[in-house]
């Protein structure tokens, strides 16, 4: 007689090699079968059915879960064909669904798993089989194909549907047990009913999911006939106790980091009124400063012809965030409210903890959280908590010092300011209120950078204030300026973004046209426009310029709206003070506008900050070789910490040897990708051999950071292809997910007085940048 023991909640064994005693009034034959082909194939998921498909494979597998009460349920899985471990989206699917679902009938959305090399974790909606108990008659909307992805406390439904502890505790753990997944690297999305049990889950257990998006969910399902009809039969009569399965409760009463939501729409869908409601998840979101995208999309329906047409969409976004690599950008026609990062973030979650329910919800039973000190190979990492925790006591400043109610008053402070001089004058200078269209930004930390370094050996046009790289808070704000907030955190930038202009509506290109003609001569637009030329910077009666429309070496600047990005605000503004230029520029340079594929080779010449970024894109981006080329010995060792694989000296090549050459015999193949920082075009274009490799320089004199692709028929692009108020706060949510390593960058922090020190002595070796602070 064998007995049970269970070695771990998930994975149970027999007590002895006999054959257990068939007992028919427990077990069918058929459940007796299964749970013996189980048994003697660990880990749990048995693989039922394998096809290749789009070079990945899709898999079957069928599993005995102790959660759902030990009964019998299939799981799809697509894997990516590649080395190394994979993160991973968990696709929820809709009422009457199956794990099949989207494999069947969206099956593009493999193609672009592939592509972006992720894997799909596609569950049942529901328990199923014999023993689980159903309605009768049979309905779509409850019971087997229909558990809306929650813990049942009824006593017909309690022992098999507890849906929540399963896709949040037993699934994750399962699949990585025998599949190639990053644990700790988990998104998770849904359809329908699906789209709800995704954005509960990621609600009330945040730390587990890195992303989170929605076909058509429904958001409030408390006030949904579906919703209603299946939460009395789980959950019992009490209406409280629904509420923790709701998700406009769950953002009302949200506590947890800051959450991007994004979720499509369908306008012609037959349910849209009565059982989604998205409206009042748009109202709910703009009124908490919630930073939700909801896309509603003309003349689609409640289908998977609408899944298939936007899943791209959902997949980049999601790989994003699990990666790093940055490939997601929300249109401009679907802007974030205003009210978004304007709201203080409410954290009040314990730091100690890596599951943790982020809303109080009365009426839960208690489930039992992942416990990542039994699995410390899956703890999460990149913990976005722990800045968020103590940003407010290691930086103070950036939201608790008193901001001025000085709209109509001009403010004297302290400015480096570029005359004929070599030196820049440090002098207080007089900084007029913002205008109509315009900022007045207090300057909380400025890094200076090479079109700094430039503009200073310029010395052409008239006085000016420099400075590009810079983080602050917003004053006040002009008439007519309606995205911002006296108190809003913005990185000012040199490349501008209105979201109006031809320009900026067009889908090919990140060139905006609203400010450049103005900003290029150093005056403000209101101002260019009727002719008067002056600017918002003076002393005494001279007038001072502006520099590329920012002008961050000084305590305060006036920058016009199209030139700020509005971030959140647990941020350290120190540190993502980078962004507002050249780092930012070469990640841009490698993942927006060259774009290299898993396995490329990549060669970059000069490793200066934004020749670093360029090699920590290229290893974000799994390039296969990263080859630096520089003369400095101290600057090759310093990027092969960044991720190059291949250092070479310029100068110290055998006798004969080209770096063509030795391109060649480090990777046994030319470069596919190359990006020239410091003007060696002729080596660059000597790297490349092949007619389809692509090569590009960054520019940091006339126009700056521009990316300019070696490559007939291609043109510059500004800003290494970003769309600074789009894409800026996703590059903060990244740095903040621990995915971007901006400390790294900073090799050096000063007062803002030794700013002529720190420009003398710029391209030192040991240097990368320097964070000045007022």
């Amino acid at each position: 007689m064998a007995r049970w023991r269970s070695l771990s909640p998930f994975r149970t064994v027999w007590a002895s090699s006999a054959v257990p005693e068939t007992n028919l009034g427990l077990f069918s034959q058929r459940i007796q079968c299964r749970r013996l082909r189980h048994l003697m194939a660990p880990p749990e998921l048995l693989e039922i059915a394998e096809h290749r498909c789009f070079k990945g494979t899709l898999y079957r597998f069928e599993h005995i879960s102790p959660v759902l009460g030990d009964c019998t349920m299939k799981l799809s899985t697509f894997v990516p064909s590649g080395k190394g471990k994979f993160p991973g989206v968990i696709w929820l699917s809709g009422l009457t669904g199956t794990d099949e679902s989207l494999a069947q009938r969206a099956s593009s959305a493999l193609e672009v798993a592939q592509e972006l090399q992720l894997i799909l974790i596609m569950p049942d909606t529901s328990p199923r089989g014999e023993g689980v108990p159903d309605e009768d008659p049979k309905a779509f909307d409850f019971g087997v194909g229909a558990s809306f992805y929650v813990n049942a406390t009824t006593q017909k439904y309690k022992k098999h549907y507890q849906m929540l502890d399963y896709i949040t505790q037993e699934l994750p753990s399962m699949v990585a047990a025998k599949l190639p997944l990053l644990q700790h690297r988990l998104g998770i999305m849904g359809h329908s009913m699906g789209g709800h049990g995704a954005l509960v889950a990621a609600l009330r257990y945040p730390e587990l999911y890195r992303s989170v998006s929605a076909f058509s969910p429904i958001v409030h399902p408390t006030e949904s006939p579906w919703g209603q009809k299946a939460f009395s039969l789980y959950l019992g009569e009490d209406p409280e106790s629904w509420r923790q399965y709701d998700t406009l409760e769950l953002l009302k009463q949200y506590k947890g980091p800051p959450k991007r939501l994004l979720v499509d729409q369908g306008l012609a869908d037959p349910f849209l009124s009565e059982q989604l409601k998205p409206g009042l998840l748009k109202a709910l979101c703009d009124e908490k400063g919630l930073a939700l995208t909801l896309r509603n999309q003309q003349d689609y329906d409640h289908s998977y012809y609408f899944i298939s047409s936007f899943i791209q969409d959902h997949l980049q976004y999601h790989a994003s965030f699990l990666t790093g690599v940055l490939r997601w950008c929300p249109d401009a026609d679907h802007p974030l409210a205003p009210s978004v990062y304007s709201v203080d973030p409410q954290i009040e979650l314990d730091g100690d903890a890596n599951v943790t329910e982020a809303t109080e919800m009365p009426g839960k039973e208690e489930s039992q959280p992942f416990d990542s000190d039994d699995h410390p190979d899956q703890r999460p990492q990149g913990d976005a908590m722990d800045a968020v925790s103590s940003s407010e006591e290691t930086h103070p400043t950036q939201s608790s010092q008193l901001v001025l109610n000085s709209s109509s008053k001009e403010i004297e402070c302290l400015a480096a300011v570029c005359f004929e001089e070599a030196a820049l004058e440090l002098m207080k200078i007089q900084v007029a209120p913002p205008g109509p269209g315009e900022l007045r930004i207090r300057i909380t930390a400025v890094a200076p950078s090479p079109l700094d370094v430039a503009g200073q050996k310029e010395r052409s046009g008239g006085p000016r204030i420099l400075g590009v790289e810079a983080a602050g808070v917003v004053e006040d704000v002009g008439e007519g300026v309606e995205d911002f907030r006296p108190g809003d955190h913005v990185i000012p930038c040199c490349h501008a973004s209105c979201g109006r202009c031809s320009a900026c509506r067009r889908g090919d290109t990140n060139f905006c046209e609203s400010i450049q003609r103005f900003t290029s001569r150093g005056v403000m637009k209101d101002d260019a426009m009727n002719s008067t030329s002056s600017t918002r910077f003076s002393y005494g009666s001279t007038e001072i310029f502006h520099f590329h429309g920012v002008s961050t070496f000084s305590e305060y600047t006036v920058v016009h709206a199209e030139s700020v990005a509005k971030i959140r605000k647990d941020a350290p503004l120190e540190k993502v003070c980078l962004l507002g230029g050249g780092v930012a520029a070469a990640l841009g340079m490698v993942w927006q506008v060259a774009g290299p594929s898993p396995g490329a080779v990549g060669a970059i010449f000069g490793l200066n900050a934004e020749g670093l970024a360029v090699a920590r894109a290229l290893h974000m981006a799994k390039a296969r070789k990263i080859i630096a080329v520089d003369p400095d010995p101290s600057r090759l060792e310093l990027a092969k910490k960044w991720g190059a694989t291949n250092l070479i000296n310029p100068y110290a090549l055998p006798e004969g040897c080209s770096i063509k050459e030795e391109i060649l015999r480090a990777a046994d193949a030319p470069a596919d990708v190359a990006f020239d920082l410091l003007g060696y075009e002729a080596s660059v274009q000597e790297a490349i051999t092949t007619p389809w490799a692509k090569s590009f320089a960054m520019e940091i004199t006339c126009s700056p950071f521009n990316v300019t692709p070696r490559l007939a028929g291609m043109r510059n692009v500004p800003f290494g292809g970003w769309r600074p108020k789009l894409h800026l706060p996703l590059l903060v949510d990244l740095f903040m997910a621990g995915e971007l390593k901006l400390d790294d960058f900073i090799s050096h922090q000063a007062d803002f007085t030794e700013i002529n020190e720190v420009l003398n002595c710029f391209d030192e070796p040991d240097r990368i940048r320097t964070v000045l602070r007022f």
